[in-house]
C-alpha cells in the first residue's frame, strides 16, 4: 500500500516511520498520484460548476484565509480513511469500508493506587507523542448503514483474547479509566459522564440522583481533584480520576479535563453522552439518542427561536444551524459521541487544538472544527445529519425544546407552555448570579435533589402572599400593544425602560411589605413570580437579545429581580413560589393547615375562633402584627393583600438596619445601550441600572447615593 494507507491506519499525530513526513496524501509517490486524482477530479468540478450541475452553497468557509486554514489543516489533519485504495478524500463516512481493528495488549497495567495526573499536563498535546490505538470490540456492519462503528465484544476483549482482566485495558487518555469499569456500567455500550471538581460536586451530586430518580444506571462521574473522588465514592457514584487539577487553575484550563475524559470512553469503544455539570435530567435521554444509530456526534445549541425558514428534520434541528454563526451556537455542554474511528479522530484533534490555547473555551474549537477548519456536506441519506471534519462524521443537533437550554426552560418557558416531554434541562442563561441563581432556578422546578428534611420545613413556620398586584394597563391588550410599539415618545426604549422599573419597582413595593411581616413573625416567605417587560442581558441590548426581541409583560426567574447570593448572606429566608407544590411538602400541608390574614382600612385586631381568619388594620404597626399572628398555630399564614399594609418596623434603629438589609438583594438590571443613555443624561459606560425596594421614599442607596421620594434613573455603580 501507499504511505497514506499505513498513515490511515496510525494515531493522528504519529509521525512517519521513515522521517519526519506528515501522514496522508502527499507522502511518497502514492501519495503523488492521490495528489494527481485530486486534482483531476477537482478541474472536473470545475467544468461542472460552470456548467450549473455542482452546488457549493454548503461550504462555510467564506474567505481566502479560511480556505487556506482548511487546506493546512486536511494536510495536517486527513480523514481517517485517507490514501485507502478506491476511497475519496472526504467520501462520506457510510461509503467507507471499516478497517478491522487489532487488539493491543496494553503496555501497563492498573496500579493499585492511580497517581493524580498534574494539571499542568493539560496544555500538552495529546498526541504529542505516539499513543497506542486501541479498538474494543470488532466492526459491526449492521449498525443501519453505520459501517465504521464498534461494538465490544466477548471474544476480542475477553479473557482468551487478553493478557490479563478487562481492568487491566486502561485509556492512555484517562490512565484510571478501563474497559472492564465501562462494561460494568455501561448500558448498550453507552456512558453517560460528567467532570467537576471539589468546588462543583455538589452539582456532580444533583447531576447523578437526578439520572438515577429516573432509572439510569449507565453513569459515572469524571473527578477532577481526589476530593471529589471520595466524595462521589461516599454517594455511592460511580467515578473515576481524571487528576489532581490544582487550585487556581484557570476555567479554560479546567474545561480541557472534559475533553480528556471524551477521548477516554471513545478510545476504549464506548458511546458516551458527556454534558455539564449543571445539566440536569428529567427523562433517561438514551431512547431519544439510540433512534439515530448513523449520528456520530448530536450535540446541543444554544438557540432560542426555532424560525420557519429552518424547520426541524425528523426530530433534529435543522442542520442550517451548523454552518452559520448568524443564529446560535453548538454547546458542546451536552454531547453524544460514537465510538468509531473518524469521531475518535474529530476529538483527538479537538484537545490538540484546545490545548495549545489555553485562552479560548473548548467549545470556541469546537465549533471552529465543524464550521472552520474542516467542512461539512449535507449527508444524502439523512436528511437530519451532516457529514463533518471533512466529511467524516455525521452531526446532528439536538431539538432546542426536548434538550433545553437555561432560557428556552426558564425565561421562554417552551416545554411548559407546549406540555412537551422535554428531557435535560441546561442551566445556561444564567445572567450575573451564577451558581446560586441556578440552584434557584433548578428549586423552582423541582429539580434540585439535595435538600434536606429543614428545608422543605423551615422553623418558625411559611409565610405566603397573594400574586402580585399589577397596574391596570397591564391586563389591557391595546395597551401592552402601545408599550411594545414604545408609546408615544420618539425614543422608544426610553419609554420602555422607564415603563419596566415603575412596573418592577410596583411589585418589589408590595413584597417589602411582605417582608417586614415575616421578620416580625420569624417565619419563611414564599415569594411569587415577578412580572417584567424587558428581558435582563449581559450586554447592552435595551432588554432584549438580538434577532429574538421578547417584550413582555412576562413572567421572570426570581433571579431576574432579586440576587439569590445576597438573600443568603443577608439572612432573608425565603422559598420560590413553586414551593408549596413540591411532592415533599404538598402532602404535609391540608386545609386546616393555613389561615388567611385579611388587612382592612381601620379594622380592629381580630382572630376568629377557629383560628382561620385574621383581620388586622392595614398600615399595621408591628406591635398590631405580633398581637395578632405571633405564635398562630397554623403552618402557613397567608396575606390576602399586601400593598401598603404594614409601616414598618416600631424601633426606628431596627427599622433602618432592615430596610438596609433587604435593599442588598435587589438584582441589577442590564442594560441600555449608549444612545438610551444620553436620552437620559447618563454617562455610558455603564449601562445597568439596579432595582431599589425604597424608590418611593427620600432614602440612601446602597451605594450611599441620596434619592427624594420621587425616584429618577440612575446608571451604574
Amino acid at each position: 500500500g501507499t504511505n497514506g494507507a499505513r498513515g490511515a491506519s496510525r494515531p493522528p499525530g504519529m509521525r512517519h516511520p521513515r522521517g519526519n513526513r506528515q501522514d496522508g496524501p502527499g507522502s511518497g509517490a502514492g501519495g503523488l498520484k492521490v495528489v494527481a486524482l485530486v486534482a483531476f477530479v477537482l478541474c472536473g468540478a470545475i467544468i461542472l460548476q460552470q456548467s450549473g450541475e455542482v452546488r457549493t452553497d454548503h461550504n462555510p468557509l467564506r474567505s481566502v484565509s479560511q480556505q487556506a486554514m482548511a487546506r493546512m489543516m486536511r494536510k495536517r489533519w486527513p480523514p481517517a480513511h485517507a490514501g485507502m485504495p478506491g476511497v475519496a478524500v472526504g467520501e462520506p463516512v457510510a461509503s467507507v469500508q471499516p478497517v478491522q481493528p487489532t487488539v493491543v495488549t496494553p503496555s501497563r497495567p492498573v496500579e493499585a493506587t492511580v497517581q493524580p495526573a498534574d494539571a499542568g499536563a493539560v496544555a500538552t498535546p495529546v498526541h504529542a507523542t505516539p499513543a497506542p490505538q486501541v479498538h474494543a470490540g470488532t466492526a459491526d456492519p449492521s449498525a443501519s448503514g453505520r459501517t465504521d462503528h464498534l461494538t465490544p465484544a466477548a471474544t476480542t476483549w475477553g479473557p482468551t483474547s487478553l493478557a490479563g482482566s478487562d481492568d487491566s485495558v486502561t485509556s492512555t487518555h484517562v490512565p484510571s479509566l478501563t474497559v472492564g469499569f465501562c462494561r460494568r456500567h455501561a448500558v448498550q455500550n453507552s456512558l453517560i459522564t460528567t467532570a467537576v471538581d471539589q468546588k462543583y460536586m455538589i452539582w456532580g451530586r444533583n447531576w447523578a440522583k437526578a439520572l438515577q430518580a429516573n432509572g439510569v444506571t449507565n453513569l459515572f462521574i469524571g473527578a477532577m481533584d481526589a476530593e471529589a473522588l471520595r466524595l462521589s465514592e461516599a454517594e455511592g457514584i460511580p467515578a473515576v480520576a481524571l487528576g489532581q487539577m490544582r487550585q487556581g487553575t484557570s476555567w479554560h484550563s479546567a474545561n480541557r479535563y472534559k475533553i480528556r475524559l471524551v477521548q477516554g470512553v471513545v478510545e476504549l469503544g464506548f458511546d458516551v453522552l458527556f454534558t455539564d455539570g449543571d445539566v440536569t435530567f428529567i427523562r433517561d435521554p438514551m431512547p431519544f439518542l439510540f433512534k439515530y444509530p448513523d449520528a456520530g456526534v448530536l450535540i446541543s445549541t444554544d438557540l432560542l427561536i426555532r424560525e420557519k425558514p429552518f424547520p426541524m428534520k425528523n426530530g433534529l434541528e435543522n442542520t442550517y444551524e451548523i454552518y452559520t454563526k448568524q443564529r446560535a451556537d453548538l454547546n458542546v455542554g451536552i454531547m453524544f459521541v460514537r465510538a468509531t474511528r473518524h469521531t475518535e479522530r474529530m476529538v483527538n484533534h479537538w484537545a490538540e487544538i484546545s490545548n495549545a490555547d489555553m485562552a479560548k473555551s473548548m467549545q470556541t474549537f469546537f465549533v471552529s472544527l465543524v464550521r472552520e477548519l474542516a467542512w461539512c456536506q449535507p449527508n444524502p441519506q439523512h436528511e437530519e445529519l451532516s457529514n463533518c471534519y471533512n466529511g467524516t462524521v455525521p452531526v446532528g443537533l439536538l431539538p432546542m425544546d426536548l434538550f433545553a437550554g437555561g432560557y428556552i426552560f426558564f425565561v421562554e418557558r417552551l416545554p411548559q407552555r407546549d406540555n412537551l416531554p422535554v428531557i435535560s434541562v441546561h442551566a445556561t442563561y444564567q445572567v450575573h448570579q451564577g451558581l446560586d441563581g441556578k440552584r434557584e432556578r433548578l428549586r423552582h422546578a423541582h429539580l434540585w435533589f439535595l435538600d434536606g428534611d429543614d428545608y422543605f420545613q423551615p422553623a418558625g413556620g411559611l409565610l405566603t402572599m397573594a400574586p402580585f398586584e399589577l397596574p391596570a394597563w397591564v391586563h389591557d391588550p391595546a395597551a401592552v400593544k402601545r408599550y411594545q410599539a414604545g408609546g408615544d415618545l420618539e425614543n422608544a426604549h426610553v419609554n420602555r425602560t422607564l415603563t419596566h422599573m415603575a412596573l418592577v419597582h410596583h411589585q418589589m413595593r408590595q413584597l417589602r411589605c411582605a417582608l417586614l411581616v415575616a421578620h416580625a413573625l420569624g417565619r419563611t416567605l414564599v415569594m411569587p413570580d415577578f412580572t417584567v417587560l424587558l428581558d435582563n442581558t449581559w450586554y447592552p441590548m435595551n432588554g432584549a437579545w438580538p434577532g429574538y426581541r421578547k417584550f413582555g409583560p412576562f413572567v421572570a426567574p426570581l433571579d431576574h429581580v432579586l440576587h439569590m447570593t445576597n438573600l443568603k448572606t443577608q439572612n432573608i429566608n425565603y422559598r420560590s413560589s413553586t414551593f408549596l407544590e413540591h411532592p415533599k411538602v404538598k402532602p404535609t400541608i391540608g386545609q386546616g393547615d393555613v389561615a388567611t390574614v385579611d388587612f382592612v382600612d381601620n379594622a380592629p385586631v381580630t382572630v376568629d375562633k377557629d383560628g382561620g381568619r385574621v383581620t388586622l388594620p392595614k398600615g399595621a404597626t408591628q406591635a398590631q402584627v405580633v398581637e395578632g399572628l405571633k405564635g398562630h398555630p397554623a403552618k402557613v399564614l397567608h396575606l390576602s393583600s399586601t400593598m401598603d399594609i404594614v409601616r414598618g418596623l416600631d424601633d426606628p434603629g431596627e427599622h433602618q438596619a432592615f430596610a438596609d438589609r433587604i435593599n442588598k438583594t435587589p438584582m441589577l438590571w442590564c442594560c441600555i445601550t449608549k444612545n438610551v443613555a444620553t436620552e437620559f443624561g447618563q454617562p455610558f459606560p455603564p449601562g445597568h441600572i439596579y432595582y431599589d425596594f425604597w424608590y418611593d421614599q427620600e432614602h440612601r442607596d446602597r451605594f450611599g447615593r441620596k434619592f427624594s421620594a420621587q425616584w429618577d434613573l440612575r446608571v451604574g455603580p
